[in-house]
């Protein structure tokens, strides 16, 4: 049955995929056109009927701090002016080409992955780039699992290999984060005593997943990889039990004959040689096919056997002797069959964008598990799987929907995030990258914030070619100053401005706080950043008093200021009560008043906030 079934559903899954293209190509290239309806609308007004699409600016702010993680620049905001409703689309598919975007992402995936940006032998910033530059080029999701999962070397030479020596390449590490990030299954229980909370998921199970992941060790130090050759399997002596019994006493004998002939005879000076001699430059993952998992010892449980691999579905994986058992498990986890990969993944994009989840945790799709608005789930994993699994393509495909585009939560204070998009406050990238973004001189050069004595499509054809344009940059080791958040190292300093705003310390899968805190209130009133930021305000060289010194007019240079910081201008009641506070003519450059202006605009809820 076996040999029959798993044929015809990938038929089926293919014929239906086909469908799916046909069908949504007409409203890919006619989306444009005025009466068209997007087909993800037609499902979620079953879900939220009365739904309303927010003003053109507020979508604009929204889409731009989405998929950029900033405000809209003044030019930008002026070229949407004197556009039309239907060019929103062309801003998006501009946003999605820029650097910006993969920036953006890419930070947000190194979080998921717990990226480091510095570590031993690790050049700043090799992850994240490896990250950025693969969402720039849109490259395919299940492709860039699929190159983590297979990654061997230095990380020089091929940054994914960092997934693995994230943790040391240690396999039990490795299986819970995989379980976890790519099938929303958490069996980190299992790894002392059978799971408690999934059934029929015992201590066996979760060895035999972390199996897949044994054939692997890394090192940064001094390693001689091909000592003896292909004849013996040399892996570090804390592995070796993990060799068959056969290869495990070949390579024992081998070491005793080494140590015998060589190291045990040589001098200090001649095993400092040698060390030298074989130093990695850099950190390196290597590949040791006749590596296994042993079972453990217990009292109440026999082990020692190498354990045989089991896919997170219960299934045991069939093997040839050697075969790299990362590549089983990555066709296994990628395959067309296998929905629940890409929905974990559609999950996470669609929370970021639509502020609901279908489920959550994200990270947690168990038996008890209510599923909300699973028929739009489908629909986009069809899409999503029609497109080869691109992001950009599901990212332009959700924020060109009238859901996406929904207004903001009403005045009445009902409090529903599938009709309304509830308030957001900025996070912590998003709200540097917007506060350089309204400075004059768009760089900063100290985040410090706190004290540190506290903390000792069909055949290729698209309406679009998403390929990004520009070069990613990259965190630096220690910057003078900074054009972009990204510049700045993770997980970042302590007393630094993203910190205090919640960005995470990477320890745990997208750790990073949202939580309104009183010290993020007192930095955004009283900090190092928007301090210096207000001083510099209006100085000879800014860009206010260039419009002053052209326009000779305050109040043209306030309205301006506004558009910059808000998208909008200033209402006759904020009009009325700025005049209250004028003590000069129109015609005088008042620069107090400006910084006074931008400081109370910088702390304003409409600045800080999404929508």
């Amino acid at each position: 049955m076996r040999m029959v079934f798993l044929p015809i559903r990938n038929y089926v899954l293919l014929i239906l995929s086909v469908l799916f293209l046909v069908g949504s190509l007409s409203y890919v290239f006619s989306r444009s056109k005025q009466n068209a309806v997007h087909p993800l609308d037609q499902l979620y007004l079953k879900l939220s009927p009365n739904i309303e699409k927010a003003d053109k600016k507020t979508i604009f702010r929204r889409l731009s701090l989405h998929l950029r993680g900033v405000i809209p620049n003044v030019s930008e905001w002026s070229e949407l002016e004197n556009s039309k409703e239907e060019t929103l689309e062309s801003f998006v598919v501009r946003f999605l080409k820029q650097p910006e975007f993969a920036e953006y992402w890419g930070n947000q995936f190194a979080a998921m992955f717990r990226d480091k940006s510095k570590g031993r032998k690790i050049p700043t910033g090799t992850f994240f780039q490896y990250l950025a530059n693969s969402i720039h080029s849109n490259k395919p999701y299940d492709q860039l699992v699929t190159e983590m999962f297979l990654s061997t070397g230095s990380v020089k030479e091929s940054p994914a290999t960092i997934f693995y020596i994230r943790d040391g390449a240690d396999p039990l590490q490795t299986a819970e984060y995989v379980g976890r990030l790519f099938y929303a299954k958490r069996v980190a229980c299992a790894r002392c005593h059978d799971h408690p909370y999934i059934s029929d998921f015992t201590r066996r199970d979760y060895y035999a997943l972390a199996a897949f992941f044994s054939q692997q060790y890394f090192r940064d130090g001094s390693w001689e990889a091909n000592r003896y050759g292909k004849t013996v399997s040399y892996v570090p002596r804390e592995l070796e039990v993990h060799l068959p019994m056969e290869e495990q006493k070949n390579l024992q004998d081998k070491n005793n004959e080494w140590n015998r002939d060589n190291w045990n005879k040589w001098t200090d000076e001649q095993r400092k040689d040698y060390q030298k001699k074989y130093e990695l430059e850099y950190a390196t993952l290597y590949f040791e096919p006749k590596l296994g998992l042993r079972f453990p010892h217990t009292d109440d449980a026999p082990g020692g056997d190498l354990v045989r691999p089991k896919f997170l579905d219960g299934k045991e994986a069939i093997l040839k002797p050697g075969e790299d058992r990362r590549k089983v498990f990555a066709s296994w986890l990628t395959d067309k069959s296998n929905d629940r990969f890409r929905k974990v993944i559609i999950n996470r994009v669609w929370t970021e964008l639509m502020g609901w989840s279908f489920f959550t945790p994200l990270d947690d799709w168990n038996e008890d598990t209510v599923v909300q608005g699973e028929e739009i789930l489908n629909h986009l994993d069809a899409y999503f799987l029609a497109n080869k699994l691109k992001l950009k393509e599901l990212v332009l495909y959700i924020v060109t929907s009238n859901a996406y585009m929904r207004s903001v939560t009403n005045q009445s204070g009902k409090d529903d995030p599938i009709q309304f998009f509830t308030p957001k406050r900025l996070d912590s990238d998003q709200l540097l990258n917007s506060l350089i973004r309204v400075s004059d001189l768009q760089k900063v050069g100290n985040i410090r914030e706190r004290n540190l004595s506290f903390f000792t499509n069909l055949m290729g054809q698209k309406p679009y070619d998403l390929t990004g344009v520009g070069t990613i940059r990259i965190p630096l080791d220690n910057p003078k100053e900074i054009a972009n958040a990204v510049e700045v190292e993770r997980p970042a300093p302590y007393h630094s401005i993203l910190a205090v705003f919640g960005s995470g310390q990477r320890v745990d899968i997208s750790d990073d706080i949202s939580e309104l805190t009183i010290e993020q209130m007192l930095t955004l009133m009283n900090g190092r950043v928007v301090g210096k930021l207000v001083w510099d305000f209006g100085n000879n060289q800014s860009l206010v008093k260039a419009e002053f010194d052209q326009s000779k007019s305050m109040n043209l240079v306030i309205q301006n200021l506004y558009f910059r910081l808000l998208g909008r201008f200033p209402t006759k009641g904020e009009i009325e009560k700025i005049k209250s506070y004028q003590t000069k003519s129109d015609t005088v450059f008042d620069k107090d008043l400006l910084q006074d202006l931008f400081w109370a605009l910088l702390n304003s809820q409409e600045f800080q906030h999404i929508n």
